[in-house]
């Protein structure tokens, strides 16, 4: 990689071809990702989180905002879903219109998030470009893919990551764009950016959006051009585009909610919650759980981690950073020294770079915990702050030697080093035992090849894991081939059985050491 070479001038020649240098980290991601499906399949939903995205998908991608409640709601109430005013998943709507658009057009959600994960390697690289030379956006690029983006659960799972990844990729890599070189027409990209991040991680988003915000207008006055003509510039389109996303989140709201300024989230959390993100709200113990395992995912597990982080805060923002870290840049705590790199920051670049990092960790301090997907509006920012960090370390020379550049070489050979390395596990592993996403995937094959329509009647054990949940259906529930109820008792389940009378119906009992499917008893 040392300058002078021919792999080094070839690797310059594609980073300053400004198109071709973007899209190849989107294509090799989606290459190496195609290229592991026979060990490494369309990933199985198993996370709460998932299956509400994938109810967001299948609502979508049937042409509703929205479903009407079931005249038995009681029995499909899940995690992270609502079923009053109306039916349909909590989070913003972003991510389930990815999922909808694969299984629209492709009969498959999972590829709406195979190609935004393509999509966000090229987004973050296209940002990176605006900050630094080409030929180190193209390495940061190359070196993001390697760490989530073919083998992370931001590519294998429906969970959400690439979206507003990409979101914040947009904002900022308009940012420079704008405030260094007047493109003001790159301000409908910063906008476009905001409404992605708004739609998909809107508390994370938020803060991004300001502390941009207030970074460009610190950048344009700096700049010869006038602030107050500058500022109109930016804010008029800018505007028009959250004004019209705005409008068409207030209509969504109103349409799943009743209230346009009431989003899905917080309709979930009045009924639900018993603890909510933030640090500051109490435990509430007055909800109204209808089922224990509702009532022991709240009140039990949920109440447990609030107790522990406020009991131990400083502990629990630590482990978090320390998963976030290993996320994305692995198991080496080399790129740590690098990420802050003892040297003075010189450029007016690194300062912002520094202090939009910074207020992204800020922002993060309230939250009871978090994961790396919390922190996706700003991954771009991490690898330009690695990559800045590494630019000074190339060009450090004590004693007139070149071990920075030795040292440089050296850290980025073992992070690339890390994916050939899994690439071959995941190649090479036994099957992994046999796990909850895989009982019910083999539970649905089952059933799906039984005549006629079904009805499963779930029962758990009281001390089920409350983190496998089987009630998850489809967004028309009653035309859905497979339907996934609670037993209730008395004459709930009896109205629940005259109501599914033309349905085969099974009991399902899943705790044990393997899911027990028989004919329901009849009443």
């Amino acid at each position: 990689m040392a300058p002078g070479t021919r792999a080094w001038t070839a690797f310059q020649n594609l980073s300053n071809r400004p198109w071709l240098a973007c899209l190849l980290p989107c294509v090799l991601s989606l290459v190496l990702r195609a290229g592991l499906l026979p060990w490494l399949p369309v990933p199985q939903a198993s996370i709460h989180d998932e299956f509400s995205y994938l109810l967001a998908a299948d609502t979508y991608a049937s042409g509703r905002l929205t479903n009407p409640p079931h005249p038995l709601w009681h029995h499909f109430e899940s995690f992270h879903i609502i079923q009053q005013p109306t039916y349909t998943s909590k989070y913003p709507p972003m991510q389930g219109l990815v999922l909808a658009f694969g299984q629209r057009f492709f009969h498959q959600p999972w590829i709406g998030v195979f190609l935004s994960a393509g999509l966000m390697c090229s987004a973050i690289c296209w940002m990176l470009r605006g900050w630094i030379a080409p030929p180190w956006a193209l390495l940061g690029g190359l070196l993001m893919l390697t760490q989530f983006g073919v083998l992370s659960y931001w590519m294998n799972s429906y969970w959400g990551g690439a979206i507003p990844a990409i979101g914040g990729a947009l904002v900022l890599g308009a940012l420079p764009r704008i405030g260094r070189d007047g493109r003001f027409a790159q301000s409908f990209v910063f906008a476009l950016g905001l409404v992605i991040l708004m739609s998909s991680r809107p508390y994370e988003g938020l803060a991004l959006g300001v502390s941009a915000s207030a970074a460009l207008i610190w950048w344009l006055r700096k700049s010869k051009v006038a602030l107050a003509l500058a500022l109109r510039r930016i804010a008029v389109p800018v505007l028009a585009v959250l004004f019209v996303a705005g409008a068409a989140m207030a209509y969504q709201n109103y349409r799943v909610t009743g209230h346009p300024l009431e989003l899905p989230y917080q309709a979930h959390n009045h009924q639900y919650a018993a603890v909510t993100t933030f640090r500051w709200a109490p435990v509430r113990t007055d909800l109204p759980y209808r089922h224990p395992i509702m009532q022991e995912y709240w009140l039990g597990y949920e109440a447990r981690l609030f107790e522990d982080a406020a009991r131990s805060p400083f502990n629990t923002f630590f482990i978090d950073s320390a998963v976030m870290y290993v996320f994305f840049f692995g198991y080496f705590p080399f790129a740590a020294v690098v990420l802050v790199w003892p040297f003075a920051l010189r450029t007016f670049e690194e300062k912002l770079t520094l202090a939009l990092l910074t207020a992204s960790f800020v922002a993060l301090i309230p939250l009871m915990t978090f994961l790396p997907h919390y922190f996706a509006p700003v991954a771009g920012l991490l690898y330009l702050r690695l990559l800045q960090g590494a630019q000074r370390l190339a060009g450090w020379r004590p004693a007139g030697k070149p071990a920075g550049l030795i040292l440089t070489m050296i850290l980025f050979g073992v992070i690339f080093f890390q994916l050939p390395v899994s690439l071959m596990h995941v190649i090479t592993a036994r099957p992994a035992a046999v796990s909850f996403a895989q009982n019910r995937a083999s539970i649905m094959d089952m059933l799906s090849r039984q005549p006629g329509q079904q009805l499963v009647i779930v029962r758990y054990t009281s001390d089920h894991d409350v983190h496998h949940e089987w009630v998850y259906n489809r967004a028309d529930i009653d035309r859905a081939p497979i339907v996934w109820a609670r037993e209730m008792g008395g004459q709930e389940d009896l109205a629940l059985l005259e109501y599914f009378r033309d349905r085969h119906v099974w009991l399902l009992e899943p705790d044990g050491s393997s899911p027990k499917l028989r004919p329901y008893p009849a009443p």
